[in-house]
């Protein structure tokens, strides 16, 4: 979600031909068009006669137009100045913040929306883009309260309620998400990223064909969104439609080739369809893009396992969890490995650290189950194997 910051500059009296080309020009620096926008500012930047804090709002808009334009060195060279001219101007902190953002920088950014949201508590704007840094950091009630806050100052802030839905889409609460991005369909029908979303809260709760109606329209909307074709494919892929699950990752994949995300996604479909070469392909494709993304590592240490290559699928699991300790998944596809290995207490350490990251986890406790009978421990892995299918009746059957 892209926050639109215009500062408003004030116009000079049209009086004369000069005059009215100076009014043009304060026009340009506050329009939407970039490259007009540019050459307006600097001429309003330029003039002997702009006193400090005109050419501090004049800066300010003219980082937003470099921002635009993807020229970010120059951006955040115009943000400082227009702050050291002017250091209550909220627009260029907010500027400077985005720019800190996109940098990685959520120390800085958080400091430069915070001193924004003081000197204008009102701003709406501002209110929403601290919200999307808090719901970016992993803070998703800071989130809320600033996007709370915004829908307050301006009920009809589409941005507001479309990410206050994600804050509560990632905290579980999928109904009050699909009544924001409802509310904010509301205000504007043609919101594509409100139907995306949407569609992924839909898809949360099961609802695979609503969801998919959603994201049908997310792109006839706009087409290149490509996240959408993704998020399509996996309520297909949800509710059995292989083919057209496979269709829209290629699609995703054709957009932007360089997401490892997509390439694991469809190298679990695969995965599942027994398509191993494929699979190990997508998730080889996936490593190359992105040589710390430890899920392809995971995921590809299972596909050489279910090739019988336990060499190369404990390497994978290895690498996995050395990139993410936390991540249970590989914990227990290594205990798994481990227990054809004949490695049994090796692999229940790793059972015991995929439950200490989820308890519940049936799979992992009928296997740690398995690997104590194997043991001689009957009594502890019998009653291992009672509690996994206490969670889950099917499990090992």
């Amino acid at each position: 979600m892209r926050l639109k910051l215009i500062l408003s500059l004030p116009l000079l009296a049209v009086c004369s031909a000069a005059q009215a080309q100076t009014e043009q020009q304060f026009r340009q620096c506050n329009g939407p068009d970039a490259a007009l926008a540019i050459i307006g500012c600097t001429a309003v930047i330029d003039a002997r006669d702009s006193n400090p804090k005109l050419r501090s709002g004049a800066l300010a808009n003219r980082g937003l137009a470099y921002m635009k334009r993807d020229q970010m060195d120059r951006a955040i060279a115009d943000f400082e100045r227009a702050v050291m001219l002017d250091d209550k101007n909220s627009i260029a902190l907010l500027g400077r913040g985005n720019y800190y953002l996109q940098q990685g920088d959520q120390t800085r950014a958080i400091a430069d929306f915070d001193r924004a949201v003081a000197l204008n508590p009102k701003d709406a704007g501002a209110l929403t883009q601290r919200g999307n840094l808090f719901l970016a950091a992993g803070e998703p009630e800071k989130a809320m309260a600033d996007y709370t806050r915004a829908i307050t100052v301006d009920p009809k802030n589409v941005a507001a309620y479309t990410n206050r839905g994600e804050a509560y889409r990632v905290q579980g609460d999928d109904d009050h998400a699909i009544a924001d991005y409802d509310a904010a369909l509301k205000i504007d029908p043609k919101f594509a990223s409100a139907y995306d979303d949407r569609g992924v809260a839909l898809t949360d709760k099961g609802e695979y064909d609503r969801a998919i109606s959603d994201f049908d329209t997310a792109l006839k909307l706009d087409g290149k969104m490509v996240a959408v074709y993704s998020h399509r494919a996996i309520a297909y892929e949800s509710k059995g439609a292989h083919d057209r699950a496979l269709a829209d990752f290629d699609q995703a994949i054709k957009l932007d080739p360089n997401n490892p995300v997509t390439y694991v996604n469809r190298g679990d479909i695969y995965l599942d369809q027994k398509e191993l070469d494929r699979a190990l392909a997508d998730y080889n494709k996936a490593i190359m893009v992105d040589g710390n993304y430890a899920e392809a590592f995971n995921n590809r240490g299972s596909a050489y396992a279910r090739k019988g290559d336990l060499d190369h699928a404990l390497a994978d699991f290895d690498m996995a969890i050395k990139l993410n300790p936390r991540l249970g998944s590989a914990h227990s596809n290594r205990g798994i490995a481990l227990v054809k290995a004949n490695q049994f207490e090796r692999a229940i350490a790793d059972f015991n650290s995929a439950l200490s990251a989820d308890p519940k986890d049936a799979l992992s406790m009928y296997n740690r189950g398995v690997a104590k009978q194997k043991m001689g421990d009957r009594v502890g892995g019998d009653v291992d194997v009672i509690n996994a299918r206490a969670i889950d009746p099917n499990v090992g059957k």
